[in-house]
């Protein structure tokens, strides 16, 4: 994500925004709710960098943790990380019961490697699981 720029942003006649960047061997889809926020971002002119965009330099030393110590969450919550960041989006993803190739690719992983995320997906409730198990989407 550090190569991502505005330039390897596109919008999908579905409304999906992409990132095509040059030498990635994945597809690299937004979550909808971040939708517009990439779309504003690849029409601002130039070709910067999406994460840090001010940088010059595509792979910074600290570039996340630099980030991560300088927002704070507030509340009592814990400080962010980035393997967590990370957990976190991966948890979400299995539990909108993606498909575990789709995931394992998205984050550059095997899919028994997801396993260990798995005590973290809820479970489904009854109807749903009786659906799926009868061959029907959620």
């Amino acid at each position: 994500m550090t190569a991502v720029r505005t330039g390897h942003l596109r919008r999908l006649d579905s409304g999906a925004i992409v990132a095509c960047v040059p030498g990635a061997d994945r597809l690299i889809v937004c979550r909808a709710a971040w939708e517009n926020i990439l779309a504003h971002a690849a029409h601002q002119p130039g070709d910067a960098f999406i994460f840090r965009p001010r940088r010059a330099a595509r792979h910074a030393k600290n570039l996340f943790s630099s980030w991560t110590a300088r927002h704070t969450p507030t509340g009592g919550l814990p400080a962010l990380s980035v393997r967590r960041l990370r957990a976190s989006w991966i948890v979400e993803l299995l539990s909108a019961r993606i498909d575990l190739g789709v995931v394992a690719a998205a984050a550059g992983m095997s899919t028994s490697a997801l396993a260990r995320y798995s005590h973290f997906v809820p479970a489904l409730d009854e109807h749903t699981a009786v659906a799926l198990l009868r061959g029907r989407t959620l």
